[in-house]
């Protein structure tokens, strides 16, 4: 997944970056309509979001223009609460509108929507108690609240979620998850699992259990 992020806040642009790779996606980033116009005239992007308030022009008028070269899917994100602002940018291109302040997981879940409606199926799903993990998405949520996961992260959920109720050693998870070529710290395994059962919901109906001597097991809380 590519995105383009057209946000003239330098701050908030590297924010919604981060969380955006933190799920796979790649990211980049315009400041002006100048340079996003630019950018997608040589670039191909799946999504394209989008402020209005830019220092050399307005994101709607960019939105109506990007139309004519690209068919990425076009959010707008502004502060701008207004009715006609919403109409006039659903009217000239945009696919949805989302006003700040915003939550990246219902962000995210709006993009999926778009993407569902445009692409199709977003692809195969799995599913535990109250986890559900899309691997081509790489995106994964609890009881509906999407986690904000590292790529490591992610990776190791997606061994765990690949083998529920399953007794997985450090080697395993190693080899699965990072690779047989990995060089790192001896305690990774241990590390990321930590800061995995940080994200999972303490009212959650799954955990991430130490089998002493032997390695780890994603189980359900009820089993």
């Amino acid at each position: 997944m590519r995105v383009l992020i057209v946000e003239d806040h330098s701050e908030l642009a590297r924010w919604l970056q981060n969380e955006l790779n933190h799920v796979g996606w790649q990211c980049d980033v315009a400041a002006t309509v100048d340079r996003a116009y630019t950018m997608v005239h040589h670039s191909f992007y799946d999504i394209i979001l989008l402020d209005i308030m830019l220092p050399d022009g307005d994101g709607i008028a960019l939105c109506r223009q990007l139309r004519h070269i690209t068919s990425a899917a076009m959010i707008m994100i502004t502060a701008r609460d207004d009715l006609h602002d919403r109409v006039h940018a659903l009217d000239d291109g945009a696919d949805d509108y989302v006003t700040k302040p915003y939550a990246v997981e219902e962000l995210l879940a709006r993009i999926r929507a778009i993407l569902r409606r445009t692409h199709g199926d977003p692809g195969p799903v799995l599913e535990f108690n109250d986890l559900r993990l899309w691997p081509e998405e790489r995106t994964v949520a609890q009881n509906g609240v999407f986690l904000s996961l590292s790529r490591r992260e992610f990776d190791l959920l997606l061994v765990f979620m690949q083998n529920p109720n399953r007794v997985l050693s450090r080697d395993q998870l190693l080899e699965k998850a990072w690779g047989y070529d990995f060089y790192g710290e001896s305690n990774v395994v241990d590390v990321t699992v930590r800061r995995l059962r940080d994200h999972l919901s303490p009212e959650g109906h799954v955990m991430i259990t130490t089998v002493r001597g032997v390695g780890y097991m994603l189980r359900g809380t009820h089993d």
